[in-house]
């Protein structure tokens, strides 16, 4: 009878320390998640439907939020069979927010339309809809490239 109390008493100290570590885990784990999950809207090279992609992305990048959320939209989806937003070399010159409104400047390589990317004012609206549906807060969205006023 002794015997059992003393096994009886090792397991359960065991199965504490296991649910102990495990908490113990968890709170680490969510306190040191640097990454959050954002939503990426590709065009289809087939259906000319849209194809959903999900990524994590840093928290508190240094060129903020939005611009690391443009700069991995302009990189292209990693789903084959998707088109390019805008054509290859298109980088994001400057990004900032002011009163909900979003201005972004993008590099002229975006006017060197590809095959390999959708249209220029179908990619502006792409963009445009991509934003918004990961940053709320924004109401409006100014969009140049080199420092002109792009499609409207």
């Amino acid at each position: 009878m002794e015997h059992n109390k003393k096994v009886h008493y090792i397991r359960l100290s065991i199965f504490s320390l296991i649910v102990f570590i495990f908490f113990v885990s968890m709170v680490f784990f969510s306190l040191s998640n640097k990454k959050e999950r954002r939503l990426f809207i590709f065009p289809s090279v087939e259906t000319g439907n849209y194809v959903v992609e999900y990524r994590y992305l840093d928290k508190n990048p240094v060129q903020g939020k939005i611009q690391l959320f443009v700069d991995e939209l302009l990189l292209g989806s990693s789903i084959e069979r998707t088109k390019l937003v805008f054509s290859r070399g298109t980088r994001v010159l400057s990004c900032f927010l002011r009163k909900g409104v979003l201005f972004i400047d993008l590099s002229p390589e975006l006017l060197a339309q590809e095959d390999s990317a959708i249209q220029i004012e179908q990619g502006v609206e792409l963009l445009k809809k991509n934003i918004k549906a990961n940053f709320g807060h924004i109401s409006e969205i100014e969009i140049y490239v080199g420092g002109k006023y792009a499609y409207e």
